[in-house]
């Protein structure tokens, strides 16, 4: 008499199988699932960069879009995140996320109020960066910024050439004002793009202002100033790459020039050129120097406020000075978090940082980043490109950092460059252990 017995008769020979058995995919099951949620993640990304200009096509053409229908947007988005980690869920994520909301509720507690916007800006950092770990790689981050490029240069054009068309398409201003992050009356009068899409008079561009005009692109990011920020993280991507990749580093050093100059982001001017000196001079552990950029950067703008009391010029450096008077008037309270959250900072991205976090959070979070073991030298000089662009615009932009279009990008890559175990692919039965005499035989030679 047979004898169904799984210990004595595997399933696959005899076609049967208790009920709580599953079968093992085999590795070519196991590759066809790993690319589906590669592909699903990059799906992710794409959508973090584009959902706002959907919402705004939405907004312009069948209904008015509300905040809580943006908050949607991205909550759908932080669960694909979520859907992807859970399939191999690890405990250093999970304890990150713990302690982190765990901090966040401590700090709502001793304020009397809770920030949510101080939830969403970490959920941003961590989810990309462990989407990108997850299931992204260099080759994948590559191709996914050289077909966001295509698509970023696509509707700059078509901003540009056709900028008529392009408001009749995207009614940018109406968009911000929906939400309330606008006044509802437009200084630029038939203007439907972005306020900072014309730079005021007596500014104008500084970037070929004769041949470009008064225009400042946005393309899919419906504002220049995210455009700009792109083209920083596209030129920090190229610049970290080997020189014998120097056809790829032109290309993506170019289409962030050709960004930049459509935007007329000098932020994006400047920071390009730190890049590229930083790429000539820099070497091996060099780019380490870059962890005590933030505060160098801090200690520059109490400079100009205490060498420049008296100057209040509308420019960038009249900013700098506003930011570091601000700064030099925080006491123990704003430092820690406990102060001062509630309050508009504007462009003072500093200020903004430390009343909503706390020093000692951003402190310990900035430490973190410098304790993600890279893949090569490639991650090493991506992440103090990074840390460069971070640094400078917490300078002058209060909330463009985390803006979710360019940091789930920017976060993308960074976990892209991060070192991490290749994911174990479940054998198939037509995996058999090696034979025990070749085991031995690799012990005793080694």
């Amino acid at each position: 008499m047979a004898r169904h017995d799984s210990l004595f008769f595997p399933p696959a020979a005899n076609g049967w199988a208790h009920p709580g058995y599953t079968p093992r995919p085999t590795a070519q099951q196991a590759a066809r699932q790993e690319h589906g949620w590669r592909l699903f993640g990059l799906w992710i990304l794409f959508g973090a960069a584009l959902y706002q200009m959907a919402l705004c096509l939405v907004h312009t053409h069948v209904f008015a879009v509300r905040t809580a229908m943006v908050g949607a947007a991205e909550f759908v988005l932080y669960l694909g995140c979520l859907l992807v980690l859970a399939r191999r869920l690890q405990l250093d994520v999970v304890a990150i996320l713990s302690l982190c909301a765990a901090y966040l509720l401590l700090l709502a507690l001793l304020r009397g109020s809770l920030d949510a916007k101080g939830f969403r800006d970490l959920l941003i950092v961590l989810l990309f960066y462990w989407l990108g770990r997850s299931v992204g790689d260099v080759r994948t981050a590559d191709r996914f910024l050289r077909i966001l490029i295509g698509v970023v240069l696509l509707f700059g054009f078509f901003e540009m050439f056709f900028v008529e068309y392009y408001s009749r398409v995207f009614n940018v201003f109406s968009y911000y004002v929906s939400q309330g992050g606008l006044r509802g009356t437009n200084w630029i009068k038939d203007n439907t793009l972005a306020l900072n899409s014309m730079r005021p008079e007596g500014i104008g561009r500084t970037i070929l202002p004769g041949l470009l005009g008064a225009h400042r692109v946005s393309s899919i990011f419906l504002e220049p100033v995210s455009l700009g920020n792109f083209a920083v993280i596209t030129a920090a991507w190229g610049l970290s790459k080997e020189k014998t990749e120097w056809r790829w580093m032109l290309f993506f050093v170019g289409a962030a020039m050709l960004m930049i100059t459509l935007a007329d982001s000098r932020y994006g001017l400047m920071t390009i050129s730190c890049l590229i000196l930083m790429r000539l001079a820099f070497r091996g552990r060099m780019h380490y120097l870059l962890m005590f950029l933030p505060l160098v950067c801090v200690l520059m703008l109490i400079g100009i406020a205490l060498f420049l009391p008296d100057y209040h010029g509308d420019n960038m450096l009249g900013r700098l000075r506003i930011t570091g008077v601000v700064l030099s008037e925080f006491g123990i309270g704003e430092l820690m978090g406990l102060k001062g959250y509630n309050l508009g900072f504007g462009d003072m991205g500093y200020a903004v940082l430390l009343t909503r976090f706390g020093l000692p959070f951003f402190v310990a979070l900035w430490i973190g980043f410098w304790m993600i073991r890279m893949k090569d030298e490639q991650g090493i000089r991506f992440r103090a490109y990074a840390a460069l662009y971070m640094s400078l615009i917490l300078a002058i932009s209060g909330t463009s950092l985390m803006a979710l279009k360019t940091a789930g990008v920017l976060w993308f890559l960074i976990g892209c460059c991060a070192l991490r175990e290749k994911p174990a692919v479940a054998r198939g039965f037509a995996d058999t252990p090696a034979p025990q005499s070749a085991n031995r035989k690799a012990s005793h030679v080694s």
